[in-house]
């Protein structure tokens, strides 16, 4: 979990929301707790003779002796009944550990003793309210007598040692609370009570909702704001990558995980901190109202929590591999879509629907191979934690029943029935958010697979930049290219092998080979768009590593046989990397490379927009863009990478001609397939298997070159 665990720092921004939300939480959890700490004292009201206020009395006073009191009728014992004694405590149990007086099992606690050793009758009521009104410093002695010996003697009341300041401001409130209370003296008087406590619950229950709302809707925002600033750092990340990169792993790998990684881990983010946050804290409050009822019960019932936690590990394993799977799979079925759509018309020209079709199925059904096995394994888990909690449930409800109906000493005697039913309502609230958690563990499992793709992403080692790394000059003097080797990172042979060439400022140079000799591959490691894994590339006389990237790309203009055309107007996709062009340049390199004879035709002009990958444009007309954005750039260097394979024979001669007179003092690399860029170049150089060959003129190598030769004649011409 350590990757989901890692993407809660983007957080950190917004711990303000996320700090509120918590208090939220803790808020909603006591109220929680607080709703079904209100059952008792319900059902004291509405059920049992004694009321809230004796029950009340008789807790303190059970925890003032440590005992369990019951209430005896002495309707049938004269000799109490005529002391006006109705009722005495009877001590149903005492508990073992930490005794406060010597008091046993069966014993009536009959009065209280006097300073000068007269007794005071006090039945239970009485009795139990003297207790629990008893300050905790204070010893007391009682009146106690014996119904198996029929005698009476005398306890003492030990003081409280050291008593906490919890304990003081517990018995103060309670008590004065109670006291302010009018205390009912038949049924019809209890109803009051029974509404005002109705009303509270409610009104209980406003403030919780709003609480909900407050926690969610400010931890909802939290999270959204932090994965924006994940999926930002992310594409930051991605325009900084090798390009080898994306030649390794596709583009729709990338994109996946910006999609469908980046909304899985937003899902888990939000189950651990919004809805379901407050679970645990439910839990957390209704176990201490369980534990306040019976706490030996209470942990009998909890020991279900080791072993539903192993069985949740071993199925979030599970579950973590599949998700992995899963989200690969949605690579993969990206990648087939990408594929698909942008070649539709070679698809359909070479009806390769059916084709297509199966394989898109074949990934689609591997993707759905692994939701099933995420689908079962999230659902046996809700399954498997309710029996195991049933078991371990009802063996406690037995246990309990057991102490209802006959007792324990080592529970303290026998367990008040309406307290069993309100415990047993505790275990059924406890249960729910226990399952709730048991079921989103998987769901943080798929989370912490999302969150690994992402930082893998995210990890990735960048382009190669030095720190603070100097300027690099405008190109001036020369290119040279020492001992320069490349292999691709998957490839087992250097696309490019030992290359040592110079190239003198404002020389054009034409590379020329078959398919796969290097050309494109040596011509992107002068603006870096690969890094050398051998050798070195010098501009006058600098070794471009050692220099600021941005530096160095701002002077080279680059026009590939693969034209990009942006999502934009045309005037847009002309003045691509400048931040402020002027309207007059962008006109200007429009009319040099011929795209203001389309373009002025268009209702729009140059606020056209192009579509998606330039789909409103012919190839011919998104070439003239990519030349015009070249020769608005202003370069040192410019690099041709068959850059008029896509445009009609005319205005390739006019665009030549362009192109000539701008190339004039630029230092200018051409990837050449047509004759006419040969002649026009001051140096060609022949390259086979990743080697250059042979350099000279075009009449050179006519002679004296047979590669030359045989390009010139099956190729060139």
């Amino acid at each position: 979990m350590k990757d989901f665990f890692r993407s809660l720092q983007y957080l950190k921004r917004y711990r303000v929301r996320i700090g509120i939300g918590m208090v939220c939480v803790v808020l909603i959890a006591g109220i929680w707790g607080g709703g079904l700490g209100l059952l008792l004292p319900g059902a004291k009201i509405l059920v049992d003779p004694e009321g809230l206020h004796g029950w009340v009395y008789r807790e303190f006073a059970q925890d003032r002796l440590n005992t369990t009191l019951v209430r005896k009728s002495m309707r049938d014992d004269r000799n109490f009944y005529e002391q006006h004694l109705n009722s005495v405590l009877e001590v149903s149990g005492v508990k073992k550990h930490d005794k406060a007086c010597d008091l046993k099992t069966g014993e009536w606690v009959v009065g209280r003793v006097g300073p000068g050793g007269q007794v005071e009758p006090l039945d239970d009521r009485q009795m139990v309210r003297y207790l629990s009104q008893l300050p905790l410093e204070q010893a007391s002695t009682l009146s106690v007598f014996d119904p198996d010996s029929g005698k009476f003697h005398q306890v003492t009341v030990q003081p409280v040692e050291k008593p906490t300041a919890l304990a003081r401001a517990e018995q103060k409130v309670v008590i004065g609370a109670l006291t302010w209370v009018h205390e009912p003296q038949n049924d019809a008087q209890r109803l009051p009570m029974f509404v005002w406590l109705l009303v509270l619950v409610a009104v209980l229950t406003l403030i919780r909702g709003f609480l909900t709302f407050l926690q969610e809707y400010l931890v909802g925002t939290a999270i959204a704001r932090g994965i924006m600033d994940l999926r930002c750092e992310n594409y930051n990340k991605v325009l900084h990558l090798p390009t080898t990169f994306f030649s390794e792993k596709g583009a729709t790998d990338a994109m996946s995980r910006f999609l469908q990684d980046i909304g899985e881990l937003s899902r888990g983010q939000n189950i651990l901190l919004g809805k379901t946050l407050v679970e645990p804290f439910k839990a957390a409050a209704v176990l201490v109202v369980a534990l306040k009822l019976n706490w030996q019960l209470t942990l009998l019932t909890v020991i279900a929590g080791p072993p539903a936690f192993i069985m949740l590990r071993k199925l979030g394993k599970s579950m973590h591999r599949a998700s992995k799977r899963a989200l690969q799979s949605v690579s993969l079925l990206l990648g087939v879509l990408e594929e698909t759509l942008t070649g539709i018309r070679v698809v359909k020209a070479y009806t390769m629907e059916g084709a297509e079709r199966k394989r898109f199925f074949n990934v689609n059904r591997q993707l759905l191979k692994q939701q099933y096995k995420m689908e079962r394994l999230d659902a046996v888990v809700g399954p498997a934690i309710e029996a195991l909690g049933l078991v371990f449930g009802l063996v406690a409800t037995g246990l309990a029943g057991y102490l209802v109906f006959v007792g324990s000493p080592w529970f303290g005697g026998k367990m008040d029935p309406l307290k069993f039913l309100v415990w047993l309502g505790t275990l059924f609230a406890l249960f729910d958010p226990v399952r709730k958690l048991g079921k989103i563990g998987p769901k943080f499992q798929q989370s912490d697979a999302a969150a690994k793709r992402i930082f893998e992403l995210l990890d990735t080692t960048p382009e190669k930049q030095v720190k603070n790394a100097p300027t690099l000059g405008r190109h001036c003097q020369s290119i040279v290219l020492e001992n320069v080797s490349f292999r691709y990172p998957s490839a087992s042979d250097d696309a490019v092998k030992n290359v040592t060439l110079t190239i003198k400022a404002g020389q054009s140079i034409a590379f020329v080979g078959a398919n796969g000799s290097g050309k494109t591959t040596l011509a992107s490691m002068l603006p870096r768009l690969l890094d050398p894994t051998a050798g070195r590339i010098l501009i006058d006389g600098h070794d471009i590593s050692q220099y600021s990237i941005r530096s160095l790309r701002r002077q080279i203009g680059l026009v590939t046989q693969d034209t990009v055309i942006f999502h934009a107007t045309i005037g847009e996709n002309i003045a691509y990397g400048l931040r402020r062009p002027k309207q007059e340049a962008v006109l200007q390199a429009a009319r040099k490379a011929f795209v203001d004879e389309f373009t002025r035709t268009l209702p729009d002009g140059y606020n056209t927009m192009v579509g998606e990958h330039g789909a409103t444009l012919s190839g011919g007309q998104k070439q003239r863009i990519a030349i015009a954005r070249a020769v608005l750039r202003d370069p040192a260097i410019l690099i041709f990478d068959e850059a008029l394979s896509q445009v009609d024979g005319e205005s390739e001669q006019r665009i030549h001609q362009t192109l000539a007179e701008f190339s004039k003092g630029r230092t200018t690399l051409m990837i050449a397939h047509r004759l006419q860029t040969v002649l026009e170049a001051d140096l060609v150089a022949v390259m086979e298997q990743g080697r250059i060959t042979a350099t000279g003129r075009h009449e050179q190598l006519i002679e004296s070159c047979s590669a030359y030769r045989a390009l010139f004649q099956n190729q060139l011409q």
